[in-house]
Order: C-alpha cells, then sequence, then structure tokens
C-alpha cells in the first residue's frame, strides 16, 4: 500500500476538501478503499477513485473528500488517512492539526496608490469585516469590506459586498520600498496575498488627483493654484499632526477674540462626568437631581476647552436647546496641543446626516427639559448596560428630536478626547431612528451599512407619483445611447418617461438614432432648434410637461445599478425636500459630485471629489445622505411645481453654468431642503458634450456668470450651513484646512 495525504483546502465558502492519492500494488486496478479519522475516531470510509495514470501505466488513485459540517465548526480537530485494508495512516505533507477559521480574505493588489482587497466571516456573511491595515509592521488604520463586488457575490453565495479599498497615505510616495500588509480586526490572522511590496514613486501620487486634471473648472487660476499645492504637500493635511498643531495657533487665536467678546453670565451649565463603572438607572438620578438649566455629560478621558462654557453660555441665552462643538483626539490629556490630533470639523445641524451617522459626536450642551424628555424616551425603550451606554443614547435621542432650529454648532474645537472608536451609541441608534421617524408619521426602512452608519429608505405613496426624465443632446449619438440603455436597464419605477431634448443635431448617426426613438412608446423627441441655452431648453420643457416630478439628466450620465430612481423619488416627494442630487462617479472611480459647496473657490463647486468611490471622507460624508446647498443638473430631481414657483433657471444670466446653483439657492430660500444621496450612484463623463460646442467666447461668458452669481447671492459674506468653515474652500474639499484669520478685538 502506498499513499500520501497531501493538503486540506477551501472550497466555497463553508466547504474544505482534503485531497491525496492512494495505490494498492496487490490490486493496481482497483480504487482504494480509506477511511477518515478523527480525534473522536473513524467518521467513514470513501475511496481514492480518480484514475491518473503514471508513465508505466500503472498510475495511481487520487482522492478528494468534501470533510463534513461537523469537522467545519472553527475548532480545531486531528485528521489522518487509513487504509481500510490494513489500518495503516497515509504518511501526510499536511499539518495533522486542522483548524478551519471563519475568515476568509485576500489583498488583490495596489491600484493608483489605493489597496484593494475582501473579508467575509462566514458565521456572518452578512455583516462587513473590519481589516486592519500596517504599513512596514506600523498600523496604518481600519477599513471596512462592505464595497460590492460582483465576482465575490458569483463565487462565494453572497450579496458580493465584501471589498474594501484602502488609500495609502502620501507618505508612502517616496520612492523607496514599504510593505503593506493586513489582518482581520481584532484577531493576528493575516490576509492572503500579503505583505505587499511596493515602490511608489512621488510622480504616482498625483493618480489620486486626477480630479482636477478631468473638472472643466470654472476658475483656471484657482485650478492651476490647486495643482502646484497638491503637487508639494499631501493629499490630506487633516491628518498631518504638524500641520495640525500649526492650524491650532493659529485657531487658538480665534477663540481668544471671540470669548473676549461674550457678555458674560447665562444660563447655568452643569458638567458631569460620566463613569467608567456604575449602573445606568443611578447615573441617570444623580444628573436629573443635579439642578441647572443644562447639562454637559464628559465622556471618560475627555476634557473641555475652558471657552466651552462660556460660548455655550451665550448660544443658549437665545433659546437654543442643544449647542455642539468641533473635537479632536488628545489621549494624553495636554493642554498645550502638541500631542492633539484626528481633528473632526462639523457641519451645522442637518438631522438627515445625523440620522444617517451621529457626527456631531457627544460634545454638546443639552437643555434639561430636552434631556428629561430624552430619558424617559431611553426609559421606555432600551436598557443601557452602563452609565456610559445610558449617557449615549440619551443625547443620541435628544438629538433625534430637538426641533432643528434649536440646535447650535459652535465651528471650534473645544472638546478634546479620545479617538474616535465605536460609539457605545451606535448598537441601539436603527431604533431610535425608527421611533423618530414614525413619531412623525413616517414609515421608513431603516438599514445598516459600513460602520456605524444607517441608511433611511423614504417611503414611496402608492400609487408612486409620476415623473419625466429630461435629457439634453446635441450630436454625441453613443453617449445617448449609452445613458439611455442605462436607464431602461436599471429602472424599474412605475411610472416614468423620457423626453430626449435635441439641440440642433447635425451628426448623420444621431440624427437616425433620434428617428428610432421618436418611435418608442414612453420616449419623446422634443426639437430645440438655435443656440445652446441650458437653462431656457429645461425650462420651456418643464413648463409644457404635466408630470409632477421632472428629472434633468445628462446625456454623459450612465446609471450602473438598479434603485438609484426609487432613491432619489423616495427624497423627492418629501414635503420639506425642493431637489435631489445623486452620486456621480468619473470613470475612474473618483467622484465627480457629492454635492455643491456654494462659496468653492469663489463661486460653488462641487464637493467630496478628492475621494474614491467607496471612501468615508471627513466624518463620513462621503458615504451618506445629507442636506447640502445645492446639486448639479446633471443627475437632479424636483417638484415641477417648485420648479416653476422659483421661476426655474435664469436663462438670461446663466445660460450655461452655475443654473443649478441658483436654482437650488431659490429652492432653499423657499424653504425647502436641498438632498444629496450616496445610495443613488451614477457614472458621469463630465462635459462630454459641451466640449465640442467651446468656442473662445466660452472663457468670457463663463466669467461673466460666475460674477453674477457672486453678486445676486452675495458670496463674499456666504457661509455655506454644510461646509465646516474650518475647511478649505480650495480645488479639493474636506482634506485640508481653511486657516483661521483673528478678527479685530473689540474696542470697549
Amino acid at each position: 500500500m502506498q499513499g500520501v495525504f497531501e493538503v486540506v483546502e477551501r472550497a466555497g465558502v463553508s466547504s474544505w476538501i482534503a485531497r491525496g492519492w492512494a495505490f494498492d500494488a496487490e490490486a493496481p486496478d482497483a480504487p482504494v478503499r480509506l477511511r477518515l479519522r478523527c480525534e473522536e475516531g473513524v467518521l467513514g470510509e470513501f475511496l481514492a477513485d480518480q484514475r491518473r495514470p503514471g508513465a508505466d501505466g500503472a498510475g495511481r488513485w487520487d482522492f478528494a473528500l468534501r470533510l463534513p459540517d461537523r469537522l467545519t465548526d472553527g475548532r480545531p480537530h486531528w485528521l489522518s488517512i487509513l487504509a481500510a485494508k490494513d489500518g495503516r495512516e497515509l504518511p501526510r505533507r499536511t499539518d495533522s492539526l486542522f483548524h478551519p477559521s471563519p475568515l476568509l480574505g485576500r489583498l488583490d493588489g495596489i491600484v493608483d496608490g489605493t489597496l484593494h482587497g475582501w473579508a467575509i466571516d462566514e458565521r456572518a456573511p452578512g455583516q462587513p469585516v473590519d481589516v486592519v491595515v500596517t504599513i512596514d509592521g506600523a498600523r496604518a488604520g481600519v477599513v471596512t469590506g462592505d464595497l460590492k463586488r460582483p465576482d465575490l457575490a458569483a463565487a462565494l453565495g453572497s450579496d458580493g459586498r465584501h471589498g474594501f479599498c484602502f488609500p495609502l497615505p502620501a507618505a508612502l510616495f517616496d520612492g523607496r520600498p514599504h510593505h503593506v500588509s493586513a489582518r482581520y480586526a481584532n484577531t493576528d490572522r493575516a490576509l492572503e496575498g500579503g505583505p505587499l511590496e511596493v515602490l511608489l514613486p512621488p510622480a504616482l501620487l498625483t493618480a489620486r488627483r486626477r480630479t482636477l486634471d478631468h473638472r472643466q473648472t470654472r476658475h483656471r487660476e484657482a485650478l492651476e493654484e490647486g495643482r502646484l499645492i497638491l503637487a508639494r504637500e499631501p493629499l490630506n493635511h487633516l491628518a498631518d499632526p504638524d500641520g495640525y498643531r500649526r492650524w491650532l495657533a493659529a485657531h487658538e487665536a480665534v477663540i481668544g477674540v471671540r470669548v473676549a467678546a461674550v457678555p458674560g453670565g447665562g444660563p447655568d451649565i452643569r458638567v458631569h462626568p460620566v463613569p467608567t463603572t456604575g449602573d445606568a438607572e443611578g447615573f441617570a438620578a444623580v444628573v436629573a437631581g443635579s439642578g441647572g438649566d443644562a447639562v454637559v455629560l464628559l465622556e471618560p478621558g475627555a476634557r473641555l476647552h475652558p471657552a466651552f462654557l462660556p460660548l455655550v453660555q451665550e448660544a443658549m441665552a437665545g433659546g437654543v436647546e442643544i449647542v455642539y462643538c468641533d473635537d479632536d483626539a488628545d489621549e494624553d490629556g495636554g493642554d498645550d496641543g502638541g500631542r492633539r490630533h484626528s481633528p473632526r470639523f462639523k457641519p451645522g445641524w442637518d438631522p438627515d446626516r445625523y440620522r444617517a451617522f451621529p457626527y456631531t459626536g457627544r460634545a454638546c450642551a443639552i437643555a434639561r427639559h430636552r434631556l428629561a424628555g430624552a430619558a424617559a424616551g431611553v426609559a421606555r425603550r432600551e436598557r443601557p448596560a452602563d452609565a456610559l451606554a445610558w449617557a449615549a443614547a440619551a443625547v443620541d435621542t435628544a438629538l433625534l428630536t430637538v426641533a432643528p432650529e434649536r440646535v447650535h454648532h459652535l465651528p471650534y474645537v473645544l472638546h478634546h478626547g479620545r479617538a474616535w472608536t465605536e460609539d457605545p451609541a451606535l448598537p441601539g441608534r436603527a431604533v431610535r431612528v425608527r421611533a423618530c421617524l414614525d413619531g412623525g408619521g413616517v414609515r421608513a426602512d431603516i438599514e445598516a451599512y459600513g460602520q456605524g452608519r444607517l441608511r433611511v429608505r423614504w417611503p414611496l405613496p402608492d400609487p408612486a407619483p409620476a415623473v419625466t426624465l429630461i435629457i439634453p443632446t446635441r450630436d454625441q449619438g453613443p453617449l445617448l445611447k449609452a445613458c439611455l440603455d442605462s436607464v431602461r436597464a436599471t429602472v424599474r419605477y412605475p411610472r416614468c418617461d423620457i423626453v430626449v431634448v435635441d439641440n440642433d443635431s447635425r451628426d448623420p448617426a444621431t440624427l437616425a438614432l433620434l428617428d428610432r426613438l421618436s418611435g418608442e412608446p414612453d420616449l419623446r423627441v422634443r426639437r430645440w432648434p438655435g443656440a445652446f441655452n441650458y437653462a431656457a431648453l429645461h425650462n420651456a420643457v418643464v413648463a409644457e410637461l404635466r408630470t409632477p416630478y421632472v428629472l434633468l439628466l445628462n446625456n454623459d450620465v450612465e446609471a450602473i445599478e438598479p434603485g438609484w430612481l426609487e432613491e432619489m423619488m423616495g427624497h423627492a416627494v418629501r414635503s420639506e425636500v425642493g431637489a435631489v442630487g445623486a452620486k456621480l462617479l468619473y470613470p475612474d472611480g473618483m467622484i465627480q459630485h457629492g454635492g455643491v459647496i456654494v462659496g468653492q473657490q469663489g463661486g460653488a463647486d462641487h464637493a467630496q471629489t478628492a475621494f474614491r468611490d467607496g471612501e468615508d471622507g471627513h466624518l463620513h460624508g462621503a458615504m451618506v445622505a445629507q442636506n447640502v446647498s445645492a446639486v448639479t443638473a446633471a443627475c437632479m430631481v424636483c417638484r415641477r411645481a417648485d420648479y416653476l414657483a422659483v421661476g426655474g433657471m435664469d436663462a438670461a444670466h446663466l445660460q450655461v453654468a452655475f443654473n443649478d446653483v441658483d436654482l437650488c439657492l431659490k429652492l432653499r430660500a423657499l424653504g425647502r431642503r436641498i438632498i444629496w444621496t450616496p445610495h443613488a450612484r451614477l457614472l458621469h463623463r463630465e462635459s462630454a458634450t459641451r466640449k465640442a460646442l467651446r468656442s473662445p467666447d466660452d472663457a468670457v461668458r463663463e466669467l461673466r456668470e460666475v460674477e453674477w452669481l457672486r453678486a445676486t447671492w452675495r458670496l463674499d459674506r456666504f457661509a455655506d450651513p454644510f461646509h465646516s468653515p474650518n475647511l478649505s474652500l480650495g480645488p479639493l474639499s474636506h482634506v485640508d484646512f481653511r486657516w483661521p484669520e483673528p478678527e479685530p478685538r473689540r474696542q470697549g
């Protein structure tokens, strides 16, 4: 008897195969009967019956035995293969100890300075897995495997949301070798495929900045300046401790001037440090009986800036119920800023964004009556494990239920605590958010995704309201066809029509395509001759329609997955919403549109363009639905009545650019919200049509349009409420400081 027990290897998500071969010289033409044995004894017999002829014709019999499920329970087992004929054990080339791990994953490689890979926990394939990335033996960060990978869905029999992308730090682009590896969080087990040895020349750092080369900027001087800045310095200044230390020095000067102007006095603010031990009910009773007008629940290891209380008192004297501020990490408790890092610069109050992710943290003061109401809600619905969990749940409930006009943001770094970890409020957030919406009569679905994020799926009425897609075009037949094909392949919305508006196409192939489209149901070709005027074109078509909702869609946009229209319409039917924009991506995966920041580069420009699809951005801003000041009309849905009520787009002053920004600002002036959602993802080949139309006069027109926008909306005084004043208004948002300039001290 001859043979070898060669290997135990994975097959599929939860199966393991024992492989080897056997040969009985006394019966060379017959399969060999073998036995599988573990520490408990013989589990059964099987055959080595896969014939593999040798050079002499005799050959051997291979076997591939699927191990029983009892051996894949995550515990270690001793395995051996025996010959049934005489009980002899086959020699082995594999370890006798079989210990299957439920964790499966791999590093796929590095593309454009970004580490790609995937990870799955077989015990809970629907839950994302956290991966710790290590560079040269030092921990570089944690990334969550929750990106959709169709190849994994097919191979693993799951939803495929196991991929991850980790942008490598700019410091690695130094032309020297580095080693990148990854392990499953809270284990010492490494992902397969690592470590990767990488050598990244400094010139490759520009790969993650290609957005600057793709965009048709309205301020070419600012674009060139941005290129020079980004070529010299790391992309994300917020992650640079030395840069933050320098910024803090200027920031502290601003705080000093601001506090000097506070009149003094005001509501009685009581600070309650949250104990690391102790029951929830006892701490709640202490807080309730302490008196005072407002309460601050200070988490363990945190401290408040001396300016926190006077600035909060000033804000709450005006009737505000909750005040929150910016914060940073300072585990050592120093007061000189020398070891502070990881600033979190927060936008103004945004209930939509807060439902998706508690971006405010707990660095806030809460009016006593508001906290008492929140505590009652926690007592009805939850059983917090300890004082810290109670404090987190109470603050979260207060923020979820407060009226928006009763919340105030102090854009100063006034809270210093531990580095951001999992918030104790997160496990119960879905219940709290659902209860808040139910209380308002909204029966929305709440879905957890990513690290601590929630997605609110806003319901559509039954029947769903009709919407018309308006797609302008001039020539560019292949682009138009790709756009229409993608819409038809992804849209399942029950009441959807399309109007293609042709602006003097001359290309024969495009004209032939338009003729074919004219005969299709639910699609109309509308001719719009004359000079291109984006605003006038849409105003005319919207006025002609009768559907209650319209969706403006550029012909260079392609849908890439189902559900995008349903997601946008779910927000659009909300009575308080005036317009909804989508997450638009460049073909290389960089974000092209993440909402619009009004005031950026002196006019208005797209947010989140420093990030690739799948990257969280600052405070998860690239991955959660939120209010913005404006969205691009390249893919925007709005209520037709609202569009007409504000006079549509300004066709006289904004023929091509900024007409969508002006429209959104007019809708906001009407009291409507503008929503950007990352859950509607589309591809945008930006300005592919207009590139063919550009002339030397375009630069003059663009300058005239931006000057009109600045003057009309007083952009010199405009502070975008959804963008932190501590973040740059330069070419790329959410990755650089806005350097403060202290105001002169007031006299008297």
